[in-house]
């Protein structure tokens, strides 16, 4: 069983239950029954709050039932029978955890309960659960792009009492859209305090701190390389943008984290800059614990800045020959110094004309990489034509966009 970790107590016991008198009084019966109902909406916002992202934090005993503390904030309370009586308790073992899969993969959890007749799972759409001999099977979804995260909802009763449990699910993909993320992204694209800091003025260098680590696929990126005595993103990087520009016309080297189209899933991406000339600084993304892991996949587009240069031409670069093509050298390194290559075409000369006149259009793209080999980091260089040279090496823009990296913990090779 491939799972990660557990997180602290968030067990749920949602428990209602109701009695009527023992005589026949239709106005007892009425209001038990109007109580249940009102008891079985409060469990059903419940389950709907957790299958909407929310996460039980805390459940506390009130005089009449439960209170439900969620993680958005909100509360949620579920009363005991309209006279008083309280809730029957199942037997549980309570617990929740969290857990990633791979694409397409299985696992299985133990789930202690007795004195139920029904025991159900409720996955995230693509997902997959059931529960068998008090084991819940979850099978992930193979499409990367079907829901990346969500909550194994499981639901047991008895007729009179409920027990909810959750298994937070994530899928094992580079997947930069959160609060976390979305306060990597700088303002404005260019200069902006995120990826460049402050300049000295005595030696016109700037010094900008910018890392960042996925806890899902253990992938980070350590800060920005130094270059002429400047560390920040003129230096080579991997930074998190969610710049979207339709129309990649006059795009400079101000707009150097625009895309023209958005990722297919979520709002937010990374930009890499940084070329093939050897004398250039290089940049990675690592995998966190030093363990190879594979990279089996990842989604990519050129940069508008790019774009434009190859279409209209910025006064240094372009417009590219049709004889001329732009591409992304992606490269996974072994634990052994041994290295996969893997070069993905970003803009094709034979397509400029296409591509001006809008017959063509810049769409994401997917790099498959699953012949790679267990890697401990991958970098990425954009390279060219030998017409995209100079004097000073690599003349274009020297930037691409990608996302969804695609990552197989199954492959984990111990140093």
């Amino acid at each position: 069983m491939n799972m990660k970790r557990f997180l602290k107590t968030i067990a749920v016991v949602v428990l209602c239950a109701f009695s009527v008198t023992s005589c026949y009084d239709d106005s007892a019966l009425q209001t038990a029954i109007a109580d249940l109902q009102k008891q079985m909406k409060d469990v059903n916002e419940v389950i709907e709050g957790i299958k909407g992202g929310s996460v039980i934090k805390t459940v506390t005993k009130t005089d009449d039932g439960y209170t439900f503390t969620m993680s958005d904030g909100t509360s949620l309370g579920v009363k005991n029978g309209s006279d008083g009586a309280p809730a029957s308790v199942i037997e549980t073992s309570l617990w929740s955890s969290t857990a990633v899969f791979d694409l397409g993969k299985v696992q299985t959890f133990p789930i202690d309960v007795k004195g139920v007749n029904i025991v159900d799972a409720f996955p995230p759409a693509g997902w997959a659960a059931s529960v068998e001999n008090n084991l819940l099977t979850v099978t992930a979804p193979r499409n990367p792009d079907l829901a990346r995260r969500g909550s194994v909802i499981v639901v047991a009763t008895n007729g009179n009492s409920l027990v909810v449990m959750t298994v937070s699910v994530a899928l094992n993909i580079l997947d930069v859209n959160g609060s976390y993320w979305n306060a990597l992204i700088d303002t404005p694209q260019y200069g902006g305090p995120l990826l460049y800091g402050e300049m000295d003025p005595e030696t016109w260098s700037y010094n900008a701190t910018y890392i960042w680590a996925d806890p899902v696929t253990g992938l980070e990126f350590r800060g920005f390389p130094s270059y002429w005595g400047s560390v920040c993103f003129s230096s080579g990087g991997e930074v998190i943008s969610n710049y979207v520009v339709p129309n990649p016309y006059g795009a400079d080297y101000l707009r150097q984290l625009e895309v023209p189209i958005a990722p297919p899933t979520g709002n937010n991406f990374i930009v890499h800059f940084g070329d093939d000339n050897p004398d250039s600084p290089k940049s990675y993304l690592c995998f966190q614990d030093g363990k190879a892991r594979r990279i089996t996949s990842l989604k990519f587009i050129p940069t508008n800045y790019l774009i434009n240069s190859c279409l209209y031409g910025d006064g240094f670069f372009g417009p590219l020959g049709t004889d001329s093509k732009i591409e992304v050298d992606i490269i996974g390194y072994g634990e052994n110094d041994g290295e996969y290559f893997s070069t993905k075409t970003l803009i094709d000369g034979k397509d400029v004309a296409a591509y001006r006149s809008g017959q063509k259009k810049f769409e994401w793209q997917t790099a498959d990489l699953s012949f790679m080999g267990p890697i401990v980091k991958i970098g990425f260089e954009i390279s060219g034509t030998s017409d995209c040279y100079g004097e000073y090496g690599f003349n274009a823009p020297a930037y691409f966009a990608y996302c969804d990296v695609v990552v197989e913990e199954d492959y984990y090779v111990e140093p």
